[in-house]
Order: C-alpha cells, then sequence, then structure tokens
C-alpha cells in the first residue's frame, strides 16, 4: 500500500471508529418519548463552550466546542460520563485546530475507549535540543499536521486496566526561516514525514472524578513502538508513566501531585521529543522551550473552592529534560509557580474553565483553558 494510501485510510477508520463506538455506546439512551426515557435523559447533556482563550503558544484564541456527555442506558448515576468533544479554534497567531475527542466507557465501565482525530495548521517555534538553549536560538516553523490516536482498555481487576494503543501523525512542514537549522535540515524531522506507532498501556484509576478529582489515584505506565513495517518514517521507542494522586484535606479541598516520566530510545523527530512546558507540564514555559529525548516533571496544586461557582488553585512543578537518563543534574532542573482561578461550567460533572498565570525560570505564561492541567 502507497503511504499516501496508507494516511488516507489510517484517518478515514479512525473517524469511523470514533462515530461507530459512539453509537454503539449510547444507542440505547435513544429510544421513543417515554416518562422512563426523559428520566434517562437527564443523565445525558449538551454544554455549548464559545471559547475564548489565552496562551503563550497561540496568543488570542476563540472557537467553538461541544461537550456531550452521557451514561449508558441502566447503569448507576455515578459511573463516569463518555463524552464526545468536537473543537475549532483559530488563533491571534494564525494556528488552526479542528478536532473530535472521544473518552467513552461501556459495560459498566469495563471498557474505555478514547480517541483523537484532527487537523492542525500550527505556527509554532523550535529552541533547539537540550536543556540550556538560549532565547537567541528560537526560529519559527509552521507545520500541517493530520493525526489520529486512540487507546482501547479493558478492565483486569476493579481499577486496574490495561490495553492497546495506536497512534499516527502525517507532518508537512509549510514553512521555515531562512538560514536557520530547520531549513538547513540539521534537524531530524525538519522535513516532516509519518510517525505511526502501536503500543500497550495499563493504568490503575481510583479517581472520584476524571475531570476535576479531589481523591483518589491514577497511574499509568504505557510503551509505543515506531517502525517501518507499521508505516513510520521514524524508527524509535517511547516509554511513559504518568502517576498522579489527589488527597483530600477538609471539606471540598484537595491537594494534587502529579510525577512524569517520558523515555525516548532511537531516533525520534523533533516534534516527537519529550517536551517540557505548556499549559498541563511545567506552565510558566513556552510548550517545547526545552526538548530533548527524556524528561522528568514533579508538580502539584492545592484545589479549594471560593464561592458560588468559583475556585481557586496554586501550583508548583519541577522539571527538566536531557539526553540520557543519567544526564538528569538536580541543580539544572527548572522550576513552575503559579496562581489559578477556576470557574465551574457545570458544578455537577466538574467541568471548569482555568485561568492560570505561571512563572518559570526567565519565563511566564497565562493560559485561560479547559479542564484541569492534570
Amino acid at each position: 500500500m502507497k503511504k499516501s494510501t496508507m494516511k488516507f485510510f489510517v484517518l478515514s477508520i479512525g473517524l469511523l471508529l470514533v462515530f461507530m463506538c459512539t453509537y454503539l455506546v449510547h444507542a440505547a439512551d435513544f429510544e421513543t418519548q417515554t416518562e422512563q426515557d426523559t428520566v434517562e435523559q437527564k443523565r445525558s447533556g449538551l454544554i455549548f463552550l464559545p471559547i475564548l482563550g489565552y496562551t503563550p503558544e497561540t496568543k488570542m484564541a476563540g472557537g467553538a466546542a461541544v461537550t456531550f456527555y452521557f451514561r449508558a442506558k441502566g447503569t448507576e448515576k455515578t459511573c463516569r460520563p463518555s463524552t464526545l468533544m468536537p473543537i475549532f479554534i483559530y488563533t491571534q497567531k494564525k494556528q488552526i485546530v479542528s478536532e473530535l475527542n472521544a473518552d467513552l466507557y461501556w459495560k459498566e465501565e469495563t471498557i474505555h475507549l478514547t480517541s483523537n482525530i484532527g487537523y492542525m495548521k500550527f505556527p509554532d517555534k523550535f529552541y533547539g535540543i537540550g536543556n540550556h538553549t538560549s532565547e537567541d536560538d528560537e526560529e519559527e516553523y509552521t507545520p500541517r499536521n493530520a493525526y489520529f490516536s486512540f487507546n482501547l482498555q479493558k478492565k483486569i481487576q476493579k481499577v486496574f486496566h490495561a490495553g492497546i494503543l495506536y497512534e499516527f501523525t502525517d507532518s508537512k512542514m509549510k514553512e521555515v526561516e531562512g538560514g536557520r537549522s530547520l531549513a538547513q535540515k540539521k534537524i531530524l524531522g525538519s522535513e516532516g514525514g509519518t510517525v505511526s506507532g502501536a503500543g500497550i498501556l495499563m493504568n490503575w484509576d481510583t479517581r472520584d472524578n476524571i475531570f476535576c478529582a479531589s481523591s483518589g489515584r491514577f497511574y499509568q505506565l504505557s510503551t509505543s513502538l515506531f517502525r517501518d513495517y507499521l508505516g513510520s518514517d521514524y524508527d524509535f521507542t517511547r516509554y511513559t508513566l504518568d502517576l498522579r494522586q489527589y488527597i483530600p484535606v477538609v471539606t471540598s479541598h484537595a491537594i494534587a501531585l502529579q510525577g512524569y516520566m517520558k523515555v525516548i530510545t532511537g531516533d525520534p523527530p523533533f516534534q516527537m521529543m519529550s517536551m517540557l512546558g505548556g499549559d498541563s507540564l511545567m506552565r510558566g514555559y513556552y510548550g517545547g522551550r526545552y526538548r530533548h529525548k527524556n524528561m522528568v516533571v514533579v508538580q502539584t496544586e492545592y484545589r479549594l473552592p471560593l464561592w458560588w461557582r468559583f475556585g481557586l488553585v496554586g501550583f508548583l512543578g519541577f522539571g527538566d529534560v536531557s539526553k540520557d537518563i543519567e544526564d538528569f543534574v538536580l541543580s539544572d532542573f527548572k522550576h513552575s509557580a503559579g496562581l489559578g482561578l477556576r470557574y465551574f461550567l457545570n458544578p455537577e460533572e466538574k467541568l471548569n474553565i482555568r485561568l492560570d498565570l505561571a512563572y518559570g525560570k526567565d519565563s511566564s505564561g497565562f493560559y485561560i483553558t479547559l479542564f484541569e492541567a492534570f
């Protein structure tokens, strides 16, 4: 099969998979209008979200999203909701993001599928590779990406799940700065290309809420192989460990903790390297400000209610990137700290908008976005 045909096939199958799985999970809820049906409808809902956001990576961003959440007929109302969310965003930096995200549970939460398919034209910045790059290294580039990913998990024990994952990205480099490293093709990935990889994952999940947890744990370990026989232009392996714990303190107060580690072996393109920064890992740094094969991040939040639908968050983070695991030096670790305001669009489901102001080493960032960082 030609690679161009394979790209179209993968994206088409991805889109079909999302809609088919959504139908299978929720088909039983759309019966004729009866008293029972009226009660069942309360188990689902639509939240229309006009998006007005800001991050250092996008500047001002506007668009729209629709969150459709539902629980399969016959399940307890306390069961985790499935969600389907189409998103379209256009930013001040002329970035375009169009996505369809699915997070689906069925058979009493014994099977869980998450999937993402989309298109992105995203003018971005590259600072080089390593943990000592300079602001003077900054160069702009514009990739165009079509992508699809999914992971399918099955409950093995009460809170233990295991499954398979797959991800695919086709990237084309549309613009680069003349005379700089990407234009000179000195960096692997500077010509774009396709990454295609499959793997396995397992997790332990006792969170009380998937959108904004205040108690429980989430531990996930995954590994993905990107190989030529899977259609990838690059040959590398990625291991990811994500450890989160949520500790209730007093009424409605909670401490959130996260330890995150990513290890990559082989030869990944620069776009697939471990990247520090952004609105989730080490807020206060531009996403990808520091990148290399390996990354370690530790961060914590204190979450407390203020009044009505408003809440307050304080957060701290420490992290760094390196070529090899043995190269991590504690004194080189970057720090991040900040405060955030929360507004709950749906207090019952804990769907929120967050506004975060974060500071790092010679860096800062302001973020307006959906959902918690972790």
